[in-house]
């Protein structure tokens, strides 16, 4: 192991400033805590720091000197120390400044604080263990506790740090509180709209606000379905809103630009083909409009139904009927109404075809209510709840709340999961809660960022 400053202060605030060599810290048995665990164990003190499970009145400094807390200060999510303006007092001086949180007092070294300018205002060292004596870069020593906590809080933390359940706590998820489960499930459901609403923010500013080609691009994204989102949203990127207007509510000619934009006609075949790929050659020179590859889009291990040609004349039905999205929106009084909004049909030729060369039989082949409702949820919530702040609407979040408890919680494998644990279904407000649970918390294992965690670490 190469020994580098930083290493020889480290060991020689362990060894009590006596001469060193590599052998009286073998690098084999130097690292008492794995990195990793290490890790997990400062987490763990910056939770119990910032949310007060510790006793106050036992804080003091290795010399015994009592340390009142004025302010723990504010955690700080940057570079430099972990919680800035905090305030505390020693004897008859009360000091301001920052606080640094180590589970070992000597880890201090270890992370070059002593040199480092951006450590020089900590006036408080909080640690697990205080094994060593540390200094800012002009050798003033910081007073340093440790912090007096219930070990049953480690006990408790470690228990869903070591879990190799599905989730951490699936155990004990069925023993916390109801309560906290329910104001949990609206807070992780308002942090799922504003995240989804990153992106249509992004969209206003592309779009220099225009709420309805935003919600044009959703849209397209949307019918992609996940296996084809990225074809779907690179044909948004190729038209606009604006050129589909000029057609009116004529079907055929919005399927002639959507399926030749898409690469579709290159090689026309049938009448109807050819009938469409006449009228897109007309559009494609007035909208200079650059055609997608086909290659692009996927039909394999898809059903008929589901294939992009199908989607892409559902689409045309769509736009041939209103493109007044937000408006349309915000007129829409219940989740009946605003499914209404996009039920679609298919064109003749679409009936008895699944691709141009694949012929089925007659079918009808609507957007089926699941696919509708897959809209609603992943499209038109997001694009709500950004239109109510854009218009200060106060009444547009309550509308959301009240669409999602009216429509049927998503079927999949996460939310069967939950299901199979104990979690409530009625709706769609409770799946997309857990899902975002399951996919920003759990399955990050951030036990300690979420309620249901830190109720089971701090009442189990």
């Amino acid at each position: 192991m190469a020994w580098t400053s930083t290493t020889l202060k480290t060991c020689k605030a362990l060894a009590g400033n006596r001469t060193l060599t590599e052998k009286t810290f073998p690098p084999s048995e130097f690292f008492v805590i794995s990195s990793e665990k290490q890790q997990m164990d400062e987490q763990l003190l910056h939770y119990i720091w910032k949310h007060k499970l510790f006793n106050k009145d036992k804080l003091q400094t290795r010399d015994g000197q009592k340390v009142q807390l004025i302010s723990l200060g504010e955690h700080n999510h940057d570079a430099g120390p972990d919680f800035f303006n905090g305030r505390i007092k020693i004897a008859d001086t009360e000091w301001a400044g920052s606080i640094e949180i180590h589970m070992r007092s000597s880890d201090w070294f270890l992370h070059g604080h002593d040199n480092d300018a951006a450590y020089n205002n900590v006036i408080l060292h909080v640690v697990g263990v205080n094994d060593a004596e540390i200094t800012r870069q002009n050798h003033t020593v910081i007073p340093t506790v440790e912090l007096p906590y219930d070990k049953r809080l480690a006990s408790n933390y470690n228990m869903l740090a070591k879990s190799r359940k599905w989730i951490p706590c699936e155990d004990h998820f069925a023993q916390v509180d109801p309560l906290i489960r329910s104001m949990w499930s609206e807070t992780l459901l308002i942090q799922r709209l504003q995240r989804k609403s990153e992106v249509v923010t992004a969209m206003m500013a592309q779009t220099n606000n225009d709420l309805d080609e935003v919600f044009f691009r959703m849209l397209c994204r949307n019918m992609g379905f996940k296996i084809n989102t990225q074809p779907f949203e690179q044909l948004s990127r190729k038209i606009n809103l604006r050129q589909i207007r000029t057609l009116g509510n004529d079907q055929r000619r919005i399927e002639a630009l959507l399926l030749g934009t898409a690469g579709f006609l290159e090689s026309p075949e049938s009448d109807y083909e050819k009938t469409l790929k006449k009228e897109f050659n007309h559009l494609a020179a007035r909208f200079k409009i650059e055609p997608l590859e086909a290659k692009i889009w996927k039909f394999a291990r898809m059903r008929p139904v589901s294939f992009p040609t199908i989607r892409l004349a559902q689409l045309a039905n769509l736009l041939s009927r209103n493109t007044q999205f937000t408006q349309m929106l915000k007129k829409a009084n219940s989740i009946k109404e605003a499914t209404m909004l996009f039920s679609a049909e298919v064109s003749d030729f679409w009936e008895t075809h699944y691709t141009f060369s694949k012929k089925s039989k007659k079918l009808k082949k609507p957007l089926g209510i699941k696919s509708i409702e897959n809209i609603i949820i992943n499209s038109v919530f997001p694009f709500l709840f950004v239109v109510g702040k854009y218009y200060d609407d106060q009444e547009m979040q309550k509308k959301i709340f009240s669409w999602m408890r009216n429509l049927p919680e998503e079927k999949n494998r996460i939310i069967e999961r939950w299901k199979k644990i104990g979690a409530e279904m009625s709706s769609a407000y409770d799946s997309q809660a857990y899902l975002e649970l399951y996919n920003e918390f759990c399955s990050k294992n951030r036990c300690l960022d979420c309620r249901l965690g830190g109720y089971i670490i701090k009442e189990m």
